[in-house]
């Protein structure tokens, strides 16, 4: 038996011993046959050697998520998604302020990659990423919140001070990745070269509304709204589903103002809310993923609180008087001007909007928007075709 005890006598020098002691075979035979650990550190059965280990799987998972975090960061900096791109930033290095805080060096010492058993295992997911930017974005989404929970459950047994801090990045990654990930879903690019958009009611006959919609589609209208408070539910929706058949063989695309239940039914493009409307995050919960949400905005502070809840695009206005809404107060030209610098640096599309017809529409672009909204200048005019051919050479 390997464990027998050494008699007093055994443990003394061979030349003051009066008999050998009879040896134990078997025991050396046990021995010679038991495998000694060949790791390159210690016995991982020993306290440090779990120690070790625990740091080894920290190290491993420090660096997944600052490479996960990067590669979120990148897509969505070269998807113009500035808002996640500052986020993912921001998560990145409220990171690495907790690392900073634990023994890098130790950190350092525990790594060896060349000894990973892990690394050679893969599976065939892992080697294509065949649905681009969206494929890459989830698979870093999903390193991402696997490695912040190995983080932060290493950092219990480690630095018991520090997970609190894990935790909460890991919770904040979950909404940022969520949105992020919808974003890379819908259509952004579409929007983002849209000039013209215009915004119709419902008061036509739907045939003579249907012709009217099939023609300035064809004119070079890129977004077509459709609100008519005064329609019920129903007829409403038939209205849009029309708008839908019509704009199919066109790029023009198809928004639905206030409606989140109808946007959802008729499959729309988008659905565009108001400032007293369900919030963009409700929204979201209730259309389609690869549906856009646009908000109206009437300051600056406004267009600043768009940009943080990430519409896909905000109207900016009323930019003049318009015989299609009343407002007691106009955000005019100078507002434009402020509102053109925050969109341009948050690569959000912005759409002037407010009383904006074909003998005005300069004013617009000279204060920095080369998007409008228009409604009566086109939808109400004697040749809507014609009006909207015009207003989009203005545009370029």
């Amino acid at each position: 038996d390997s464990n027998t005890s050494v008699s007093e006598s055994d443990a003394k020098p061979y030349s003051t011993r009066r008999s050998r002691p009879q040896k134990d075979f078997a025991s050396a035979k046990n021995k010679r046959m038991t495998p000694q650990p060949t790791d390159r550190f210690m016995d991982p059965s020993s306290r440090t050697g779990e120690r070790r280990d625990s740091l080894r799987m920290l190290d491993a998972n420090i660096n997944r998520a600052n490479e996960a975090l990067r590669t979120l960061e990148d897509v969505a900096r070269f998807r113009d998604l500035a808002a996640a791109q500052i986020a993912y930033k921001k998560l990145r290095h409220e990171l690495q302020a907790v690392v900073q805080a634990w023994p890098s060096q130790e950190l350092l010492a525990a790594r060896h990659t060349a000894s990973d058993v892990g690394t050679d295992q893969k599976t065939d997911s892992e080697t294509v990423r065949s649905g681009g930017m969206l494929h890459i974005a989830t698979a870093a989404a999903n390193r991402l919140q696997q490695s912040l929970r190995c983080i932060e459950e290493s950092a219990k047994h480690l630095f018991p001070d520090s997970a609190l801090a894990v935790e909460k990045i890991r919770y904040a990654c979950y909404d940022l990745n969520a949105n992020s990930l919808l974003s890379l879903q819908r259509d952004l690019d579409f929007l983002r070269h849209a000039r013209l958009y215009l915004l119709v009611d419902c008061q036509l006959p739907l045939k003579e509304f249907s012709e009217r919609i099939a023609a300035v589609a064809n004119a070079g209208v890129d977004l077509i709204q459709i609100r008519d408070k005064q329609k019920d539910a129903l007829d409403l929706l038939a209205y849009i589903r029309e708008a839908q058949a019509v704009v199919d063989a066109t790029k023009t695309r198809i928004i639905v103002n206030d409606r989140a239940d109808i946007a959802r039914l008729s499959n729309a493009y988008g659905l565009h809310v108001g400032q007293t409307d369900l919030t963009i995050a409700q929204s979201r919960s209730l259309i389609r993923p690869e549906a856009v949400v646009g908000l109206s905005t009437h300051d600056i502070t406004q267009v600043q609180e768009a940009i943080q809840l990430s519409a896909d695009y905000v109207g900016c206005g009323p930019t003049f008087a318009s015989n299609t809404k009343s407002f007691d107060a106009f955000s005019g030209v100078a507002f434009l001007k402020q509102a053109a610098m925050l969109l341009e640096d948050s690569k959000i599309p912005g759409f002037a909007i407010g009383g904006i017809d074909i003998n005005n529409v300069c004013e617009v672009i000279a204060a920095g928007f080369q998007r409008v909204a228009v409604s009566g200048a086109i939808w109400k005019a004697s040749d809507p075709a014609d009006a909207a051919k015009r207003m989009r050479q203005e545009l370029g």
